[in-house]
Formats: C-alpha cells, sequence, structure tokens
C-alpha cells in the first residue's frame, strides 16, 4: 500500500508540474500575441504615412505616380493631417509620457497612467488660442483619442462624490503611437512653411526615418514570431 501511495504522488506531482509549465506557456503566447497586435496596428499608421509622404513627395516634383494599380486616388483616401487641437492632445500626452505633468495624473504606475477626461481636456484647452476655440467638449476629446487609438480603455470613477471617466493609457504603446504621429505633424509643418527646392515637398528625411520605423517595427514582429513558433514546438 506505501508502495502504491509512493507511486501515486509521484504521478500527481508530476501532473500538477505540466500543468504549471502549459499554463506559464498559454499566458505567455497571449503576452506575444497582444505585443504583436499592438505592433502591427503600429505598422499600419507608419505605412499610412510613409505612402502619403512619398506620394506627395513624387506629386510636388511633377511626377504621376500609380500606387493604387490604376485606381485614381481621391483626397478622401489620404489620411487627414494633423489639425491644432490634435496636436496638442499629442502634446499634452507626449509630456505626460516624457515624465512631466504628473500632477494631473489620477494613477502613475511603471506601465500605464490614468488621468480623467476632464483634467486632461482643461490641460489641452490651455494650449489652445481663444480664436481655435470652437465648442470642442470632453466628447470631442474622446473622438480624437479613438482616432490615433490612444486610451487603451476608460472607466467610470466616483471621485469627490462625483462620477467621472478616467482614461487608462499604456506607456509603451502610447510613446509608439505618439512617434508615429509625430510624422504626420512634421509634414503639415513642412506642408504649411515650404522651405528651399520643391514648394510644399516632404522632407527626405522624414521619409528615411519613416522606413527606418518600420524596419524597427519589423525586426520586433519576427523576434516575437520566432518566440511564438519556439514555444509551440515544446507542444
Amino acid at each position: 500500500m506505501a508502495e502504491f501511495l509512493d507511486k501515486l504522488k509521484v504521478r500527481i506531482d508530476k501532473g500538477i508540474t505540466t500543468v504549471n509549465v502549459k499554463s506559464k506557456e498559454i499566458i505567455e503566447r497571449q503576452r506575444i500575441r497582444l505585443h504583436l497586435s499592438e505592433l502591427e496596428a503600429e505598422k499600419k499608421l507608419v505605412c499610412q504615412e510613409l505612402g502619403n509622404l512619398t506620394y506627395g513627395y513624387y506629386q510636388s516634383s511633377g511626377g504621376e505616380p500609380d500606387f493604387t494599380g490604376g485606381k485614381k486616388v481621391s483626397p478622401a483616401d489620404v489620411p487627414p493631417t494633423l489639425d491644432k487641437w490634435d496636436e496638442s492632445v499629442l502634446e499634452v500626452l507626449g509630456n505626460i509620457s516624457n515624465g512631466a505633468l504628473k500632477n494631473i495624473l489620477f494613477e502613475d504606475t511603471a506601465r500605464q497612467f490614468k488621468v480623467t477626461a476632464k483634467t486632461l481636456y482643461e490641460e489641452v484647452e490651455k494650449l489652445i488660442p481663444e480664436s481655435e476655440k470652437k465648442g470642442q467638449n470632453l466628447q470631442w476629446l474622446g473622438r480624437v483619442l479613438g482616432k490615433f487609438g490612444l486610451a487603451a480603455k476608460k472607466v467610470s470613477k466616483r471621485i469627490d462624490g462625483e462620477r467621472e471617466t478616467v482614461y487608462v493609457f499604456d506607456k509603451e504603446k502610447t510613446r509608439s503611437i505618439l512617434e508615429s504621429a509625430a510624422l504626420a505633424g512634421e509634414r503639415s509643418e513642412r506642408e504649411a512653411k515650404p522651405g528651399k527646392g520643391v514648394t510644399g515637398a516632404p522632407d527626405m528625411n522624414a521619409i528615411l526615418a519613416g522606413c527606418k520605423k518600420l524596419t524597427e517595427i519589423d525586426s520586433k514582429i519576427d523576434k516575437l514570431e520566432k518566440q511564438l513558433r519556439k514555444i509551440g514546438e515544446k507542444d
């Protein structure tokens, strides 16, 4: 009987170990897949901006490139440039990502920060001259955040007896999106203030910076896919 119980204990221990290993592998797969989906979304933004910059470069230099396989490109197909309100939202979030404005945060951890919609809106409004204020409100702020995919989620919290919306931002994802959006901001500024050379032509440095960013994203995606395959080989 003792021998039987010992063998049974060994089998149970082995089973528990196997379950623990499998659980860790499942969690790791989910983490990698989540990171991959974020990188793919970031890659899409960079590709859109690169296409925008490249098309503008050829168009301003008198070229007639066909990037659509014969389909005529209409203004609606081109992503909109940043306006003053977009730029102000990005600037405030950029300041927060760089360690400033900690006093306005509802919560700040190593991986994410939280800020109430009301506080964020008030901080953005400080950067806008009176002539640019056209009745924007908290709903408008939500649309801007949604357009750029910035807020990870929003929750409702009771603060000082009042129900308020709190936006949750993933720090790494926010920095990546802000870097991509900066390309659009640089392009808007160059188009508004043409410099030397072809009038309104995008700076080639911005195109090269976008290509470099795209290469870095592809490298990260490749490494994560290899990790995912490696985990699969253990099964």
